[in-house]
């Protein structure tokens, strides 16, 4: 069988490409440049196969794939999620690929649904395209517009469009500057409450009231539109967390990790909430402890 042979010029022509994950084949092997090259771009050279190929040694920094479905995150041994304004748009890419794969798993976002975006170090905004599951979505089907939308580089398939859902993404990243990542999703038990109860109660569950404050709904307003970005115009610089009526979930962090963690407690919230409500009886907390949260938060 023939073998390959990639160079350094390979490695910056995937990272061009915006791709932060390396597999190799058994019968790929890298120069010394290129391992070079890929250590100082921030690529993870993953080494396919349960066996070290002998002709190739397996460098310290080149690690074996695990079983089909383990994280990136797992593999690099790192926290994809968590960064700062400096981390450059490869490990973003890294990010957001490993958000998609977390909410897919965990059922938050479902079929191609929802759409995460970040900003980049240089105020743009990559983000998520539509019509792409984000359980399977890879860092080249990413893309990158400007804080007005336009596009500033597509993504490796010339066919995908930036989520329709843009115009929301964009009126976060406006009014708050300390937001890095949102995530928007189709929640099942907060969306029902929302539709049927009109609202996330922060009265029974005290890490609810504490996380959240509250969860503004906004009104009625059309999707892939930018009617979604005036419903939460008035909302998004006071809340992290907001539910647009009849329609999901809008998170916001200074990180995909903080983004993702409202997101999981909002779910895990209103699925307690939703168990509770067809029990019945549910008893909301004392007043007392309310008002020492509410002071609690005020701090």
């Amino acid at each position: 069988m023939p073998k390959t042979i990639l160079t350094d010029r390979d490695i910056e022509d995937h990272a061009r490409r915006g791709e932060t994950i390396l597999v190799l084949s058994e019968d790929t092997f890298l120069t010394d440049l290129a391992y070079e090259k890929a250590r100082a771009l921030g690529i993870t050279l993953l080494q396919a196969g349960p066996d070290q190929p002998p002709a190739a040694p397996l460098r310290p920094y080149l690690s074996r794939t695990s079983a089909p479905g383990t994280s990136l995150a797992a593999q690099s041994g790192r926290n994809l999620l968590r960064f700062t304004p400096q981390t450059p748009e490869a490990a973003l890419r890294a990010a957001i690929v490993e958000t998609g794969r977390l909410a897919y798993q965990s059922g938050l976002m479902v079929s191609n649904d929802g759409n995460i975006s970040v900003r980049l170090p240089d105020g743009n905004i990559l983000i998520t395209p539509s019509g792409v599951s984000k359980g399977r979505i890879q860092p080249g089907e990413l893309l990158v517009i400007d804080p007005e939308g336009n596009l500033v580089r597509p993504a490796a398939d010339p066919a995908l469009r930036p989520t329709s859902e843009q115009p929301m993404h964009l009126e976060v990243y406006r009014q708050r500057p300390d937001v890095r990542a949102v995530i928007h999703t189709h929640l099942i038990f907060a969306n029902a409450l929302a539709i049927s109860r009109g609202q996330i109660r922060m009265d029974v569950i005290p890490e609810a009231a504490m996380s959240f404050g509250s969860v503004p709904i906004t009104g009625f307003s059309m999707p892939s539109s930018t009617q979604n970005a005036e419903a939460i115009r008035g909302l998004v610089g006071a809340h992290d967390v907001i539910l647009i009526r009849n329609h999901g979930s809008l998170t916001l962090g200074r990180d995909l990790d903080e983004a993702l963690i409202r997101l999981e407690r909002l779910e895990h919230v209103a699925k307690t909430l939703t168990f509770a409500e067809l029990l019945g009886g549910v008893n909301p907390l004392p007043a007392e402890l309310l008002e020492a949260i509410a002071q609690t938060m005020k701090k």
